[in-house]
């Protein structure tokens, strides 16, 4: 089977969907990772055929956008901020930048099924527009119908402009749900109502090595902050965490960045400690809380382990996140640095927060393999066109 994976040029949206792209690689299927020209880089040394497509960013012009956008996002609700910002913005400016090029690549290459992102909706478009199925691989929690509904008729405006009459019902299309069940509120109407679970990938405990910022650490707690691979360069977040919890009698150690300044955060006591990079995996195990922006890959790993977060959102769909793991008592939502140590507090005092997340974390545990999901994919491949 010829299989075509599609993301954004963000790592943490592309990130991912890579086990399952090398899982079906491993099995025989011929697989493209298509992505943007920044991005090329972390496809390196995965084994997979790795195409650009589209122009590369311009830092600049990026930031002017960007500012426009935050601008026009002002007093909206989290909810519609999301939907402008994938409407107008990922749909109407990026996909629709790319488009050409990704229905040249997918006319060129005709794969059997093309497996988009949300951040990624012109690899959804050109499938349709050339007559090839997709499924849609999550990379945060999924979406309802309704926030995403702007969205639908930016993108319909655009194949239309192509001579697609419009995008086809997606009722029939798989939507691959790393997002355990117990975090999704019920009785919503979902952008796609198809949900496939998938294990995430990385997030499941494992054995390996003690990391040493572990060894010498005097208190009984430990509290891991981050903001993961997006987020951790914003002025002031991180210190702020960090400053929260300075003078608590808790271990805190705060992973900033491969590429950021441990010097950012002066000196520091002995039971603080600043690392660029510790593998989340390893850490994990060792950790009584997390606090954190509410990016899925660090809340999957934290639940994954039963650890329960305290979360401050940033944007996009942080406020969801939040929201949902303060009301399935996985942890607790702040929306400022001055509730962190509160929170902290509160969810390591409280049991039950513990236990909510050990409940979560089994639900994770239980979620399919990639192997099984690609399996299944394969088997759908005629009967979703």
């Amino acid at each position: 089977m010829r299989l075509m994976f599609s993301s954004g040029a963000g790592y943490s949206h592309l990130s991912p969907m890579l086990p399952l792209a090398q899982t079906a690689r491993a099995a025989g299927d011929e697989v493209a990772f298509v992505t943007g020209p920044e991005a090329m880089r972390y496809l390196e040394n995965t084994g997979l055929q790795a195409v650009s497509v589209g122009r590369p960013s311009d830092p600049a012009a990026a930031a002017v956008t960007w500012q426009r956008a935050r601008e026009e996002m002002a007093g909206m609700t989290a909810d519609e901020r999301l939907s402008h910002l994938v409407a107008e913005y990922m749909v109407g400016l990026g996909a629709a930048e790319r488009l050409d090029d990704m229905v040249d690549f997918v006319r060129d290459w005709q794969p059997d099924l093309v497996i988009a992102n949300l951040a990624e909706r012109a690899a959804v478009m050109a499938a349709c527009l050339v007559g090839v199925p997709y499924a849609m691989h999550a990379i945060g929690p999924p979406k309802s119908a309704a926030t995403m509904e702007r969205a639908w008729e930016v993108a319909n405006g655009l194949v239309r402009q192509r001579g697609l009459d419009g995008l086809p019902p997606r009722d029939a299309v798989p939507y691959l749900d790393f997002w355990p069940e117990g975090l999704s509120p019920a009785d919503t109407a979902w952008e796609y109502s198809t949900r496939w679970p998938l294990q995430p990938a990385g997030v499941v405990p494992t054995t390996g090595p003690r990391p040493a910022v572990l060894d010498g650490l005097p208190y009984d707690r430990t509290v891991y902050v981050t903001l993961g691979t997006t987020h951790n360069a914003r002025p002031g977040v991180l210190e702020e965490m960090v400053a929260a919890l300075r003078d608590e009698p808790v271990n805190v150690v705060a992973t900033i960045g491969q590429d950021g300044d441990v010097g950012r955060f002066g000196e520091q006591p002995d039971h603080v400690r600043i690392e660029q990079f510790v593998p989340q995996t390893q850490l994990l195990p060792a950790v009584d809380a997390v606090v954190c922006h509410g990016g899925s890959a660090t809340v999957l790993g934290a639940l994954a382990h039963g650890v329960p977060l305290v979360v401050l959102p940033l944007a996009s769909d942080h406020f969801e996140v939040a929201a949902q793991i303060q009301a399935a008592e996985a942890g607790i939502a702040v929306d400022s640095g001055d509730g962190i140590l509160d929170a902290v507090r509160t969810v390591l005092a409280d049991r039950r927060y513990r236990e909510s997340a050990g409940s979560l974390a089994a639900q994770i545990a239980e979620q399919p393999a990639p192997a099984a999901v690609a399996a299944r994919l394969r088997e759908l491949k005629v009967s979703i066109r």
